[in-house]
This record gives C-alpha cells, sequence and structure tokens, in this order.
C-alpha cells in the first residue's frame, strides 16, 4: 500500500482543475480580458508545479515500464483525440513526431524519467543550474520546437530535476514557518493583481510560460533574461502556492487529487463533444454570467472525472499491461 501525502494531493487537484479551466478557455483569449488575465495566471505554474510534484516522488525503480506506460498514454490519447475530432467533423489528423497540444506532458515524463535515471549519480545541483543555462538560450534557436516535445523538454526539466533534489520532509518544516504563509499570501496576491490590472506588460511572458516557443521578435535581443525573469517567477509563486496549500486531508478533494491522471487524459475529448453536441462556446455571448458558466463546466467536468470507476478503468488497464512482468 501506497502511502498518499495530503498536501501533494490537494495541490494535483488544485493543479488539474486549472489545467481544464485553462483549456476551456484557450479558444478565447482573444475575445476576453478576463479570460486573458486569468490564464496568463494559470500558465504562470500549473505545469511546472505538476512538473515538481513528479520529480519530487521520481524513483529510480522500473524505469523500463514508467517510460513505455508515459509513452503508451500519450499516443493513445493522441488517437483518442484524432477519433473525436473525426466525431465532431473536425477532419482525422494525426502527428507521430510532433506534439504542440496537450498529450506532450506524457512524453515529456517519460525522457525525465530515463534522463534522470541516467543523471542519478551526476551533480544533479550542476545539471539543474547548466540546464536552466541553456534553456536561457535555447530560445534563440528557431528549429527547436514541438519535434519530439524538444523544446519543453529542455525548459521544463530544470523544474523536474529540482523536485527530485529537494525533499518532502524539507518542505514540510518551511511550512511550519507562519512568516512563510503570510509571504506566500503576499507574493501571490501581488502576482495576481499584475496578471489581472497591468496584463498588458507582463502578457509577452505567456508565451513563454508554455515552454513550447522560440523568442518572439519584440523580446528577440534580451530573451535569455527574459526566460530567466519566467523562471524567478514561476518558482516564487509556485513556492507560494505549495506553503499556502493545506497539508491535512481535504474531503473529496485529496481522493480526487489521486486520480489527477484520468481528467488530464479525458478532459479535452469532453469538451470537444459537450461544444459539438450543447454549443457551450455560445456562453460567451452571455457577457460576464457566460464566461463564469463557462468555467463552472469546467470545474464539474473536472469533478466528474476525478470519481474514478470506469473512467480510470482505461489507463489502468494501460498500466497492468506495462507494468506486467514477462515470464521467461
Amino acid at each position: 500500500m501506497k502511502t498518499r501525502i495530503a498536501l501533494w494531493d490537494n495541490l494535483k487537484f488544485l493543479l488539474i482543475m486549472l489545467v481544464v479551466i485553462g483549456h476551456f478557455m484557450e479558444l478565447f483569449l482573444n475575445q476576453s480580458n478576463m479570460y486573458s488575465s486569468l490564464s496568463l495566471f494559470i500558465y504562470t505554474f500549473h505545469m511546472p508545479l505538476f512538473l515538481f510534484v513528479s520529480g519530487l516522488f521520481h524513483k529510480n525503480k522500473n524505469v523500463g515500464q514508467k517510460c513505455i506506460f508515459f509513452i503508451s498514454v500519450g499516443f493513445i490519447q493522441k488517437m483518442v483525440f484524432a477519433i473525436v475530432r473525426y466525431i465532431i467533423g473536425a477532419g482525422m489528423t494525426f502527428s507521430f513526431l510532433s506534439e504542440g497540444g496537450i498529450p506532450w506532458f506524457m512524453f515529456v515524463l517519460s525522457i525525465y524519467t530515463l534522463i534522470t535515471y541516467l543523471l542519478r549519480n551526476q551533480n544533479k545541483e550542476y545539471i539543474c543550474l547548466f540546464s536552466i543555462m541553456l534553456a536561457c538560450f535555447v530560445g534563440y534557436d528557431k528549429e527547436v520546437g514541438d519535434f519530439l516535445c524538444l523544446s519543453r523538454i529542455l525548459v521544463f526539466y530544470p523544474i523536474y530535476l529540482l523536485g527530485t533534489i529537494v525533499s518532502d520532509e524539507k518542505i514540510k518544516d518551511v511550512k511550519k514557518n507562519k512568516w512563510v504563509g503570510w509571504i506566500s499570501l503576499v507574493i501571490l496576491i501581488a502576482w495576481l493583481f499584475i496578471c489581472f490590472y497591468d496584463r498588458e506588460k507582463v502578457i509577452i511572458l505567456k508565451h513563454l510560460f508554455t515552454g513550447r516557443n522560440c523568442f518572439s521578435p519584440s523580446i528577440y535581443s534580451y530573451g535569455a533574461f527574459m526566460r530567466l525573469l519566467c523562471y524567478i517567477i514561476t518558482f516564487f509563486v509556485g513556492a507560494s502556492i505549495i506553503f499556502l496549500m493545506p497539508s491535512k486531508k481535504i474531503k473529496w478533494i485529496s481522493a480526487m487529487g489521486e486520480r489527477t491522471i484520468d481528467v488530464y487524459f479525458w478532459h479535452w475529448p469532453v469538451y470537444m463533444l459537450l461544444n459539438r453536441f450543447f454549443h457551450i462556446n455560445k456562453l460567451l455571448f452571455w457577457g460576464a454570467k457566460g464566461k463564469v458558466v463557462l468555467l463552472l463546466i469546467a470545474v464539474i467536468v473536472t469533478f466528474v472525472l476525478s470519481q474514478g470507476g470506469i473512467i480510470s478503468y482505461p489507463l489502468n488497464l494501460i498500466k497492468n499491461c506495462c507494468y506486467k512482468k514477462q515470464n521467461n
């Protein structure tokens, strides 16, 4: 039996809910200042924190099975997306070696699992610092992008590796200090305020927070410094959220935080089907109320897909097949 740690399950549920919210409003960022500001705030930390937590629980065991599982989930997710697009009349498309959409996370996890295993006896602190420096300059190479998820692999690896360096116990010790909580609250409110009330000055960072883009012409001459700024913002905002997250088990929420992969796998097909047959995008014509309702639908979808049961069956089947030992 694995011992669950409520802090990380609580955090994972918050993050997956923000992932769903972010994807539900992604197509309408140019039509809504509220969506644009909220998206900027979410992208600052949601996937980096997911990768940090993944690194925190990285184990150099069953590496082959883990890699096969992550790659399998990623490709099956791509196939499901293609089938659903065909069902809704959007056409059948499939890209084998390039991924800019949702499945990138699975492919990146497989690469990180393998790389970190290979570097298990090396100086992780140095590698983390070197990989940050490398990521700050890789944005100048326009050839590095969605092909093999290379841009995200390079940009986000320092965050995953940091998770393998930091201990869960150390984080718990820091959380015990009340002043840390107050400072974290101030940082979070300050960044939220900037995103909503001074968005135009920082919106240029959004394409860097995604990890998949090279430097835009407007920041090309000082892109390395902007990437470093993104790392700093992500670090402080992400740490603030961790320090403010309740460490005690929260009824329903903690349990649903155990099933974030189910939500990650299914939420986009659900969105496509909801929009095709119920036209939920038309809620935008309702003004502010409609925009709030669309976000509430995203929250409801998160709750529904976190219930396990038949929703978890396909991924559990894949996991059982990947971890099944071959009899000689």
